[in-house]
């Protein structure tokens, strides 16, 4: 004897519900949370190469006391637009050199050819003494970054008196600067003080071998 009737005891059970889908979620949320943590990775990271690369526009105006020295400094980088080409050398290394106010650029030479690397500099003249320029070379470089590494008579310039720093420039190389100091001369109309030729020399250090 059957408990059910025959189309009872057949029957297959029925297929499981799937639950409905909740109208209000959504992944939108989780995006937009992952897109903004993308975005605040990307900025720190452009924040730290921008401080380790600085890229400064030119300083062309101002003027500054020098440490142990009686002369103003003005920004070079009027005097220095002559040899400055291409990016070259970069802003923080032109707005490291200085020049004493008045000193007037008579010359320029690029040695870039030759040298494989950058290498130009311009002569200036200023109405004050050999040993006033350097003193105000002296104190500017330091005052302005460079490690100055020599200091004493210029190699192939007899009566002349050099000063070599080097800094590192927001373009990954180290830059050189020579300031050549020409002995004074005391011409007609020249000053008491008398004028001196110097010369300022920028060059590129090419990666080591």
């Amino acid at each position: 004897m059957t408990l059910h009737p025959p189309e009872v005891a057949n029957a297959q059970a029925p297929a499981p519900t799937r639950p409905a889908r909740n109208a209000d979620y959504s992944l939108r949320p989780a995006m937009i949370v992952l897109g903004l943590a993308v975005l605040i990775l990307g900025a720190f990271i452009a924040a730290g190469f921008l401080t380790s690369n600085p890229v400064q526009g030119t300083r062309i105006t101002g003027s500054s006391a020098v440490p142990g020295s009686t002369l103003v400094a003005v920004p070079a980088a009027t005097a220095l637009s002559v040899i400055t080409r291409s990016g070259q050398p970069p802003g923080n290394i032109l707005n490291a050199v200085s020049i004493p106010r008045g000193a007037v650029r008579t010359a320029h030479q690029d040695n870039t050819a030759a040298a494989d690397q950058y290498d130009a500099q311009v002569s200036l003249r200023a109405n004050t003494s050999q040993g006033a320029l350097e003193a105000f070379y002296a104190g500017a470089m330091r005052q302005q970054g460079w490690q100055v590494f020599g200091r004493g008579p210029a190699s192939h310039d007899p009566g002349a008196f050099e000063i070599l720093g080097k800094r590192a420039g927001s373009d990954g190389f180290y830059w050189e600067l020579g300031a050549v100091i020409g002995p004074t001369s005391f011409g007609t109309g020249a000053p008491a003080a008398g004028s001196t030729d110097f010369t300022l020399r920028l060059f590129q250090v090419p990666d080591p071998a």
